[in-house]
């Protein structure tokens, strides 16, 4: 494999410069206490990449060192001014005496060497370190399940993971006094408490891992750093799994409550319809009680109706055979000739009638006309008249309604009406009789 090609692939899969020495501040802490105990003292930073671990020794005010075989690395970390040499990480660590550096770190380093080498790795470094020193290895963390299968198989140049309870082991069997897990480049939400998923379990825990391990040292050198030793850090696979069935169990606990709930509503809807529906049914059958009285009412009528139409009928039947019967009869038909006889009777009786009242009509009209023509007879005979009202009422109805009275100009106006046609005298007449009612009423 050239140097260029791992160098590109570093760049996209490890992330900028400025991303990875944000993620390294978390190591910061381990450092406060040391730079005080070793002002100045010398750090050693095997596998040093980019340099972004040596700038923040440098800050912090160590002299550090890096050691790399990838000539692309070094390019970048000559480019920055950083100190740095080009060799076997292991070979330089074993030439440096003992107790000559405060801090021995390797980032990302674990996993590319045999398993034979970090055991002498960890050994050499306890033996270089001072007292209260620190190696820091950080490796991927295959406790992330798609770190585990995935994405540690990515870099060719892996060997193989390393759990994180072995490397513990490797330190602590090697000799230091103390070494602390830390888990890390999680999820901001998750670490915060936030909502876990399927996918938070399988993708959340923290996706690399380090051991900060501690040379033993007195009392009074190592409790400056219990603080920093004493915090936990980061997700694991048993925490997330944990909040995740923390989280359906309390759901279930909110779909059976919620369950519960709505159970006691539907048999509270329910038992309200079955309320109502009995109510309903009850009110159905009262009003088909009513309508079977009613039925029953009107059965009766019909039968009293039929009863009663089947007796007229029976009558009519009687009646009209007793007619037919009578007219059948010999009376009948000795009696027709007087029938016919008094029938022409009253038809001239009727007729003379008629002619009577036509010719008494005509006579009144006359002799009206000669009284009216004459105001003293006509004053005479008012006079005599109106001590009989109903009589003077029907003489002077029958006065307007049939007399002709040739008036002069200085007559009455409403008296020349009666020069009109009979139709429109008559209408006026009418008129002025309903009138002359009224105002005696």
């Amino acid at each position: 494999m050239n140097i260029p090609f791992y160098r590109a692939f570093e760049d996209r899969y490890r992330g900028s410069r400025e991303l990875i020495q944000e993620r390294q501040q978390v190591y910061v802490p381990f450092l406060e206490p040391l730079i005080e105990l070793y002002p100045q003292s010398s750090a050693l930073d095997l596998g040093c990449g980019r340099g972004e671990w040596l700038e923040i020794l440098a800050e912090k005010g160590f002299a550090p060192l890096g050691v790399d075989l990838d000539t692309g690395m070094l390019e970048a970390c000559h480019a920055l001014g950083l100190p740095v040499e080009k060799g076997d990480a292991l070979q330089k660590l074993k030439n440096l005496p003992d107790e000559s550096q405060a801090v021995v770190s390797g980032f990302h380093i674990a996993e590319h060497i045999p398993f034979y080498d970090l055991k002498v790795l960890i050994a050499e470094a306890l033996r270089v370190l001072k007292p209260a020193g620190l190696l820091i290895l950080e490796t991927p963390n295959t406790e992330n399940l798609v770190v585990g299968t995935q994405t540690f198989y990515l870099d060719p140049t892996h060997e193989q993971p390393i759990p994180h309870l072995l490397l513990s082991f490797l330190t602590e069997y090697s000799g230091f006094g103390r070494s602390k897990l830390l888990r890390l480049q999680e999820s901001t939400a998750l670490a915060g408490g936030g909502s876990v998923d399927l996918v938070s379990v399988l993708h959340g825990v923290s996706p690399d891992y380090a051991i900060v391990a501690q040379k033993q040292a007195g009392l009074e050198l190592v409790e400056t750093f219990d603080v920093v030793f004493a915090k936990d850090y980061g997700l694991s696979l048993v925490t997330l799994a944990e909040r995740y069935d923390a989280q359906l169990s309390q759901r279930a606990e909110q779909s059976n409550a919620a369950t519960v709930k709505l159970r006691e509503h539907l048999d509270n809807v329910q038992d309200e319809l079955r309320e109502q529906l009995n109510n309903v049914q009850d009110e159905v059958r009262d009003e088909l009680d009513h309508l079977k009285d009613c039925l029953r009412e009107l059965n009766v009528r019909l039968e009293e109706s039929l009863r009663s139409s089947e007796y007229w009928r029976n009558r009519v039947n009687e009646n009209e055979e007793l007619i037919a019967s009578f007219r059948n009869s010999t009376s009948w038909r000795v009696t027709k000739p007087l029938r016919v006889f008094v029938s022409f009777i009253r038809w001239m009786i009727k007729n003379l009638v008629r002619v009577i009242k036509r010719v008494m009509r005509s006579l009144l009209f006359r002799a009206m006309r000669f009284v009216l023509n004459r105001p003293r007879l006509q004053l005479l005979l008012s006079n005599k008249i109106k001590s009989y009202p109903k009589l003077f009422g029907r003489l002077k109805q029958f006065a307007l309604r049939h007399v002709h009275i040739q008036g002069g100009p200085t007559e009455a106006p409403e008296d020349t009406i009666l020069t009109a046609s009979p139709r429109v005298a008559r209408i006026y007449c009418d008129l002025k009789l309903a009138f002359e009612r009224k105002e005696n009423r």
